[in-house]
């Protein structure tokens, strides 16, 4: 996110070089919406300056128009949270994932191999079980082992024959 607002940042040439830094590390730290809350004392630190320079850069990017500094108090703390949001206008990246624009339907893919022949027709003979004969999923599922069957004799015909002769079938 911070990528559109420094550059919009960096093209405002009425802010001196530490201005422009502390801005931009205000805007490393924003969110999607381009709000910070952020300690004077850790922006500090990232800063290399003093915690009255942050809070002077911050009066200074307030009176420019960048930012606006709204302050939270958080009840039981007894503290006050502040937060700023950038007042520039940046191009804001598109939303991924999880629109309603996006497609009702999923393109048809083909279905990944998992199975053997030989497994997908004893997993299908263990399934046979579960329907009552005569029903339209039992029939479903006969013609299903049938054409497994039929695959099975063309690729090995042996053992289709081994299996009617041991009663596996």
């Amino acid at each position: 996110m911070a990528t559109p607002l420094i550059a919009a940042i960096r093209q405002r040439r009425d802010l001196k070089e530490s201005l422009t830094h502390t801005a931009q590390e205000l805007a490393h730290l924003a969110s999607i919406y381009g709000v910070v809350r952020v300690s004077y004392s850790y922006l500090a630190v990232k800063c290399h300056c003093s915690r009255r320079t942050v809070i002077r850069h911050i009066q200074r990017l307030i009176d420019l128009r960048i930012l606006r500094k709204t302050v939270l108090w958080i009840r039981g703390n007894c503290c006050e949270v502040n937060h700023y949001a950038f007042l520039l206008a940046w191009e804001k990246p598109a939303p991924t994932g999880g629109s309603d624009k996006t497609a009702s339907t999923l393109p048809r893919q083909e279905r990944e191999k998992n199975n053997s022949l030989r497994e997908e027709w004893e997993k299908q003979k263990k399934g046979l079980r579960f329907w009552t004969p005569g029903t339209e999923q039992w029939q479903k599922t006969c013609e299903e082992i049938t054409r497994l069957e039929g695959l099975l004799a063309r690729r090995d015909p042996a053992a289709v024959a081994t299996r009617y002769v041991d009663g596996t079938s």
